[in-house]
């Protein structure tokens, strides 16, 4: 399959170091798929069949708890990727399932097409190996940080956003919410009036304060043992 959008495909990390002809090899064997909004792509359990390349709209990934309650693990935005983690598992099922927040189309890689790929091209499987690394570790991070308790869960959520911010040396360092508190406690797998009170909470042990949309930490020594405890 030729796609026009071929270049922007760089912007995807996991085909970040490709060249353009590797690009190319990629999108042949691929097929683009459209989801209306809340539409199921797949299921945890179902048979792993590839794996996805948001191209438009916006995917949720997310898993059920014993009491089915959903844990989001990622939204996925425009030439982002999704359910590449089971790639060089041993498993031949999907860990998680993912749903089209609104109405999506996704670029669908065939896993036995790219893994022939990968054996046919040493390089290439370096620079896919090495980018889908990264992306792993990403995502153990998070699944621990959901393992945790919920005060060191948000600690770790504020400490994370302030060294993204480049504030973390300031005397206050702050980061602005992108999204809404509701969205963020799902995120974070709490829920909302847990997130609310632990937020509360933080501010009436003055270790946080909040100037509307901005997060303002006061006691980081506080924050980083809450977030190690």
């Amino acid at each position: 399959m030729v796609m026009k959008q071929s270049h922007s495909l760089h912007d995807v990390p996991i085909f970040g170091k490709l060249s353009p002809s590797e690009l190319k090899l990629v999108t042949d064997i691929s097929k683009t798929k459209r989801y209306k909004k809340n539409q199921i792509i797949f299921l945890e359990g179902e048979t792993f069949q590839g794996f996805y390349i948001v191209l438009a709209g916006q995917v949720k990934v997310y898993r059920l708890d014993g009491d089915g309650k959903e844990i989001l693990l990622n939204r996925v935005d425009p030439f982002s990727s999704f359910a590449e983690s089971v790639l060089f598992s041993k498993s031949h099922f999907h860990n998680s399932c993912a749903q089209a927040v609104e109405d999506s189309t996704v670029l669908f890689v065939p896993r036995e097409e790219f893994a022939a790929l990968m054996s046919q091209n040493l390089a290439f499987a370096i620079r896919i190996s090495e980018a889908l690394g990264v992306q792993l570790a990403k995502l153990d991070r998070k699944i621990g940080m959901l393992a945790s308790s919920v005060d060191e869960r948000v600690a770790k959520y504020l400490l994370n956003e302030v060294q993204l911010n480049n504030s973390i040396r300031l005397p206050e360092p702050f980061f602005s919410l992108s999204i809404h508190k509701k969205d963020l406690a799902t995120h974070l797998g709490i829920a909302s009036e847990t997130f609310s009170r632990t937020l509360k909470k933080l501010k009436e042990e003055r270790v946080i304060r909040e100037v509307s949309k901005n997060m303002f930490v006061t006691n980081l020594k506080k924050l980083r043992k809450l977030a190690e405890d």
